[in-house]
């Protein structure tokens, strides 16, 4: 055996003790001001990372003409953020795992924030369209670390609460961007700064608006320290207690030199830290790491993982949004016509209006803009992003208290199979408010699902390779998220209930693969750490 291999096998010895030492750490900080610090750090960065995906959903209806976007045009804008994520998560997660949560935290909202202020002054859909790939890219790299960190923070009595108060977060970012659309976009804002090329318009106002998140998450998360088990995982034990008389003193107030804990007693004093060690070296220990990932069990649970998180975001991605279009099409509808209709026949009707005015012949002395007339979003439809977002906490507070009764794996099952139910009942609706529910179930039960299996699978790999493994599900799933969006509209297009039809099937699906998930009870004793 050489010399790295038998230091690897040294170091994995003396992780297990040492990682019970520190949940025991954990536990003696307590939950208090370090934590409440770091939630509204999480709440922030969420709130940063989901608006990058969710504002062009609220835009699209008000920009439609400004920027010439044709249906397939709104779909390639929807997804491009994902596609953004794709080339780059899987590359981030393994970093992150090598080099830290905390730089990754700052450095992808510092990009967020820089693309957030430059797509609120774009003025053409190209520019608009690049930018928002280039904030797919820096979202990645924040994304996967937020709730590695929020997970190594908390002491494991708090961790599953803490763990569904992320879950929270997502939901309340759709009540939040609801809000602040319904704000912004009514205004009757057309601000010339430079003529011909520099105008501004509610849409802009909004985007600069929703920078702000962000720029908070940036400030507190400079205020945080890095993650003690990551800093032990990689030999930093100094540096890992420093930081847990850190989170000890501010949550009790008690003096940092009184924390009983002085030692993790592991059996790897003989190793260097990873500050000591070369660049070269740290990469070949972090390439160790991953080929344990692709080994049994832990690439079953890979897979499986990676495959229902596809399969969950590409409908629920889709569905979330495209709602504020598709409650827009019904307001109109309503407004136009004095009465509500069937679900179906208010949808086809403005995708025949779609055919119609992209076949029309523009007369010699009427240029194509002066014929476009948007659809704007009345109050009903920022009304009804905020009722998903509200459905959705609602549905992750329930799951929280019920999940300890019955289990996560039975939980899940009865939430994809009435998924599957509320999405296809869409057909007989006739109603805006029947139409709302049950769109707000469907997106709301979808994401309390995968709040579940998000729950699950940051606790059922290593803390070496945890970063990594969550980035190659997320980077997964934000395949399902980008073919969704571009799936939507073509299936929209051949019917107006082919979509929901194919989510009630792949929640059917989904709800007998939930069988197969590992039970995270047994590594409960150690969070899921080996």
């Amino acid at each position: 055996m050489d010399k790295d291999s038998s230091e690897k096998v040294q170091q994995t010895k003396g992780d297990g003790d040492a990682m019970k030492i520190l949940e025991d750490a954990l536990t003696l900080c307590k939950f208090g001001k370090f934590h409440i610090l770091l939630l509204a750090a999480s709440l922030c960065s969420i709130f940063a990372a989901m608006l990058v995906t969710t504002t062009s959903s609220y835009i699209l209806p008000v920009a439609e003409c400004d920027l010439d976007m044709s249906i397939m045009y709104k779909g390639l804008l929807i997804a491009i953020p994902f596609l953004g994520q794709i080339g780059a998560s899987l590359f981030t997660g393994f970093l992150v795992d090598t080099f830290g949560r905390k730089i990754f935290l700052i450095g992808g909202n510092v990009g967020i924030f820089i693309g957030t202020l430059l797509e609120g002054s774009s003025q053409t859909y190209w520019m608009l369209l690049f930018i928002k790939l280039i904030e797919g890219i820096s979202l990645s790299l924040s994304f996967s670390a937020i709730s590695t960190m929020l997970s190594e923070f908390t002491p494991i009595s708090s961790r599953d609460r803490v763990l569904l108060s992320y879950a929270g977060f997502t939901s309340t970012s759709l009540i939040v961007s609801a809000l602040l659309a319904w704000v912004a976009l009514p205004l009757p804002i057309h601000v010339v700064v430079w003529e011909g090329y520099f105008v501004l318009h509610s849409w802009n106002v909004y985007l600069y608006i929703c920078s702000i998140w962000s720029l908070m998450a940036i400030v507190m998360y400079s205020y945080l320290p890095e993650s003690p088990k990551f800093l032990l995982s990689h030999n930093r034990e100094e540096e890992a207690l420093e930081v847990l008389k850190t989170i000890y003193s501010t949550n009790t107030g008690n003096d940092r030199d009184s924390f009983p804990i002085l030692s993790f007693n592991t059996s790897t004093g003989t190793l260097k830290p990873t500050d000591e060690i070369s660049l070269k070296k740290q990469l070949v220990n972090a390439l160790i790491e991953v080929k344990e990932l692709f080994r049994r069990p832990l690439i079953y649970r890979l897979l499986l993982f990676s495959f229902l998180t596809f399969a969950g975001l590409i409908v629920f991605t889709s569905l979330r949004l495209w709602y504020p279009q598709i409650s827009t099409i019904i307001e109109n509808y309503t407004k136009n016509h004095g009465e509500t209709a069937q679900f179906c026949v208010m949808i086809d009707d403005y995708m025949d209006g779609l055919k119609e005015m992209h076949l029309k012949v523009v007369p010699a002395n009427m240029t194509e803009a002066s014929i476009c007339v948007p659809k704007l979003s009345g109050s009903q439809t920022y009304l009804n992003g905020i009722i998903l977002g509200f459905v959705s906490l609602v549905f992750v507070v329930i799951s929280a208290f019920i999940v300890e009764y019955i289990g996560q794996k039975i939980l899940m099952f009865v939430i994809l199979i009435l998924c599957a139910l509320c999405s296809a009942s869409l057909y007989w609706t006739n109603q805006s408010i029947q139409i709302a529910i049950l769109m707000s179930g469907t997106c709301g039960l979808l994401q309390t699902s995968l709040s579940l299996q998000q729950n699950m699978f940051v606790r059922v790999f290593p803390t070496t390779s945890r970063a990594l493994a969550v980035s190659i599900i997320i980077m997964v799933g934000r395949i399902g998220s980008l073919s969704g969006n571009i799936i939507f509209p073509i299936l929209l297009s051949m019917g107006c209930m082919a979509p929901f039809i194919t989510t009630s099937f792949i929640a059917v699906g989904l709800a007998g693969l939930v069988y197969f998930l590992p039970d995270v009870n047994k590594n409960k004793a150690t969070g899921g750490d080996k």
